[in-house]
């Protein structure tokens, strides 16, 4: 991509900081959120409309909450599937199902595009960091004229395969695995506080003894101090990419009984009220399931 000029929509916890990045490494980022945002300071173009963000621009990237954000900027008048040009690519940061993916890229594709999905793996931290771990699908020479704009807002970067739904089954299976972290912890730690046991303690423990793992140890952190809000990652986007692993396995025939728990476990948070805190509020959850704490005592002699 020699022009080094992009149209981007999305411009949420995740979206703003990557854009800013991509300005910062030299690209005229155009930018678009659906809900109008001021935001000086940024290096970013804002434009008013979908059309004014993409006017003359061939490439456009969209970080956006879901299958159903996505769909409702790609079509109908104006939308982006009507705007970019023939030739034009498609770039979807976003977490999506797989069977989504592969029907917009099949759509991309009757109109002469192409779409090159890209999820990443990492928190806004990481975004504002510019540390994301990046997956890559499309076709071959397309992600590789495309490293520059992955250098500018990851560190990291693989390439899944040549079809885009493939980088979004790796992005799911990820975030089940992760979810299955967070069930482990919310549990452990519950338990952990009935016996009256220090739950940062146990983290740094386990951590040390057993795991070594930066995400092990942030998560067990931000349970164990409830540290829930402001959110990373929302309990309701947790739902959210929990049921598109349940409607992917479902389309398989996989049974995943781990999944259900976690489906329960979210829907249980969020109406609780939950569903804005981080998704590591599941300790909430489980810890409120199990009742308060038996004695706060350790049950261990001294």
């Amino acid at each position: 991509m020699t022009e080094r000029q992009i149209a981007w929509i999305g411009l949420g916890n995740m979206g703003l900081p990557m854009a800013t990045n991509l300005a910062n490494s030299g690209w005229k980022v155009s930018a678009f959120n659906r809900t109008p945002r001021h935001l000086p300071g940024t290096g970013l173009r804002i434009a008013a409309t979908l059309a004014e963000a993409t006017k003359g621009q061939r490439l456009f990237a969209t970080m956006l909450s879901d299958d159903q954000a996505v769909g409702s900027v790609l079509k109908g008048p104006s939308g982006l599937l009507d705007l970019l040009p023939e030739g034009g690519v498609h770039l979807s940061f976003s977490t999506l199902s797989p069977t989504f993916v592969e029907e917009i890229a099949k759509e991309h594709g009757r109109r002469g595009q192409i779409l090159v999905s890209c999820p990443v793996f990492g928190r806004p931290d990481r975004a504002r960091d510019a540390t994301l771990t990046v997956v890559a699908a499309g076709p071959e020479s397309i992600v590789n004229d495309l490293k520059p704009v992955f250098a500018a807002v990851g560190s990291t970067l693989f390439i899944a395969g040549q079809e885009p739904q493939q980088a979004n089954w790796v992005k799911i299976l990820g975030n089940f695995t992760l979810g299955g972290l967070l069930e482990t912890l919310a549990e452990t730690l519950s338990l952990a506080e009935r016996a009256g046991v220090d739950q940062q303690l146990l983290i740094d423990i386990l951590d040390t003894a057993l795991y070594h793992s930066p995400v092990f140890k942030n998560y067990g952190q931000l349970m164990a101090e409830k540290n829930w809000d402001p959110a990373g990652f929302r309990m309701r986007l947790g739902l959210k990419d929990i049921r598109l692993v349940l409607k992917e396995s479902d389309r398989l025939d996989a049974a995943l009984p781990l999944a259900d728990l976690l489906h329960s476990g979210f829907l249980s948070g969020i109406n609780r009220g939950l569903g804005d805190l981080d998704w590591s509020a599941l300790l909430k959850v489980r810890s409120d399931d199990a009742g308060a704490p038996a004695t706060g005592k350790s049950p261990f002699p001294s």
